[in-house]
């Protein structure tokens, strides 16, 4: 397998909601895209049309679908579900402003800024967890396809930080080291001999690039 180009995963967050754009805290939710999102998912995907992509994948939330629908029109392309990469469920949480959570669930709050991969959202899931099932999805979708090809996987939040922060050797409890915005880019390489690399964080190269094998 030596000499075989790696398979490039683009992990992409879905646009913006109603629900982005008010800061209110949205999960499993199924919000749609707004106006505004809709247009950020419109500019990355001409910004990806040039390139050759062989799949493009979403969770089953509508926000990620049409992002994705948006992307794979260009290439003439199904969109694949894979249900593993959906946003953390915030529980009793959804729909809440910050100052609402910060008023109402004050204890949790400071819980979630220290140690949040070690709790549960109110009605919800763990950070932990959710970033073990993205994980597993990712993995199922590599598993699919060829070396050398370009997979898009339109996802969210949570579940890219999760895949983030464990590629990058990153405590899940400081996913906070990294940002995305809506639409934003990760790029990741995965090998022939299993090793993985994380290429680009939200739009910007990350460094260092060669990262241990996984398992």
């Amino acid at each position: 397998m030596a000499g075989v180009a790696p398979m490039q995963i683009v992990l992409l967050r879905h646009g913006a909601t109603d629900w982005n754009l008010q800061g209110r805290c949205q999960g499993s939710s199924d919000r749609r895209l707004s106006e505004v999102g809709v247009r950020q998912a419109e500019q990355i995907a001409a910004h990806l049309s040039s390139e050759t992509i062989h799949a493009v994948y979403s969770s089953g939330l509508q926000r990620a679908r049409h992002t994705a629908q948006l992307v794979s029109l260009p290439h003439n392309l199904p969109v694949l579900i894979e249900d593993d990469v959906r946003e953390l469920d915030h529980g009793e949480l959804e729909g809440l402003t910050f100052n609402e959570i910060k008023h109402q669930y004050a204890e949790f709050l400071v819980r979630w800024r220290t140690k949040p991969a070690e709790i549960h959202v109110p009605g919800g899931e763990n950070l932990s967890r959710v970033a073990e099932r993205a994980w597993h999805g990712l993995n199922r979708i590599v598993a699919r396809h060829d070396l050398a090809q370009t997979v898009v996987v339109v996802s969210h939040n949570f579940p890219i930080l999760g895949i983030v922060c464990r590629l990058t050797g990153t405590h899940l409890n400081d996913y906070r080291s990294f940002h995305l915005d809506p639409c934003g880019i990760t790029r990741l390489s995965h090998h022939s001999n299993g090793g993985w690399e994380v290429t680009q964080v939200n739009g910007k190269p990350y460094e260092p690039a060669a990262l241990p094998t996984l398992t």
